[in-house]
């Protein structure tokens, strides 16, 4: 049994069953903040920050401890207002263009005081999210994808000397081991660990056992423990087929568009194979020494695709343990045992 390890899950949820969560076993929740500041730095917070941290200040009181989140500078996704896809900035417009030496600035000292706000209720820190996908580094450029990852981590050190700051690849390839090389395998890399996620059998090529060789090279090119921020397998193999006439063109990639996995693993995706998933990666992560945490994702089924609006795509709805009306699925029981037995 391995001890001292995060067992966690990404809620993503508004209104979660606690008695659950509190059964499944377990203990850390990835909860992110959204950006604090409507108008300039120190000037008044917006509704939606006050509403992250009032959510991560409800799982703190339910004796959950917080991986949390800075936020990235954006991604692409589906923009009810727009009615499409679109990338949407994370970061509000008053901090100016990317590149400018005001954004920079409004960045680095966001992430101090953002730090030092909650230094005596968070130490772990995911600087945002996959920044080795173009979904979520949009325009940014190499360079400025690195300063903005660095400047994040950067300023929480300032705020928190404590804080423990590390990215979440998307998966390994190219982009992701330059990210690696640039920003850990430096004198002075202001990151304490190493996040990475995987979705094998749905969003790429494989199963539980090519968690393996991806834990040994990213531990390896990066020098740190690994947490694995982000595992799961999809429990919908279809949605809806349109016609052309009937889509709305509205899509990150390829599983929206045709509304099924191109990738598959076992007997497909179904409730039953992804509680099979869950119990063979959990014995994966337990046994790999450069493991020191996982969280699930995700708790819950969604009620649509946040990537394209549709309702019954299996790009977004199917991840969780528990379904929308928070009813357990047998993914949920297959977490339950192994993180009772496995982690203790």
């Amino acid at each position: 049994m391995k001890t001292n390890h995060m067992i966690g899950i990404t809620p993503a949820h508004d209104q979660p069953r606690f008695d659950r969560l509190h059964d499944l076993g377990i203990q850390w929740v990835r909860e992110g903040y959204t950006f604090p500041f409507a108008e300039r730095i120190g000037g008044p917070l917006s509704d939606a920050f006050l509403h992250s941290e009032e959510q991560i200040e409800r799982y703190l009181s339910e004796g959950f401890q917080v991986l949390a989140s800075f936020p990235g500078p954006g991604s692409m996704r589906y923009s009810a207002e727009a009615g499409k896809t679109v990338y949407v900035r994370s970061m509000p417009e008053w901090m100016g263009d990317v590149g400018s030496d005001g954004y920079w600035q409004a960045l680095s000292e966001t992430a101090q005081w953002l730090a030092q706000r909650t230094k005596d209720k968070i130490t772990w820190w995911q600087v945002a999210n996959e920044p080795d996908i173009d979904i979520f580094y949009g325009p940014l450029t190499q360079e400025q994808n690195i300063r903005y990852l660095m400047t994040v981590a950067r300023g929480l050190l300032k705020g928190s000397p404590d804080a423990q700051p590390g990215i979440n690849l998307g998966y390994i390839n190219d982009y992701a081991r330059m990210l690696m090389k640039a920003m850990y395998a430096i004198p002075d890399s202001p990151f304490t660990y190493l996040g990475i996620d995987g979705y094998m059998g749905s969003w790429q090529l494989g199963g539980p056992q090519t968690w393996k060789s991806y834990i040994d090279e990213t531990a390896r090119l990066s020098g740190k423990p690994i947490i694995i921020n982000e595992w799961g397998f999809s429990s919908l193999q279809w949605g809806e087929k349109y016609t052309d006439l009937e889509r709305k063109n509205h899509y990150n990639q390829q599983v929206c568009y045709d509304k099924h996995w191109q990738y598959t693993w076992g007997k497909g995706h179904t409730p039953e194979e992804q509680a099979r998933y869950v119990r063979l990666c959990q014995q994966i992560f337990a046994e790999h020494p450069a493991v020191i945490g996982n969280f699930f994702f995700r708790w819950s089924d969604t009620a649509a695709c946040w990537q394209c609006g549709e309702s019954d795509c299996p790009a977004e709805c199917a991840w969780g343990c528990v379904d929308v009306e928070q009813n357990p699925k047998p993914a949920y029981y297959a977490l339950q045992e192994g993180n009772r037995t496995l982690f203790g």
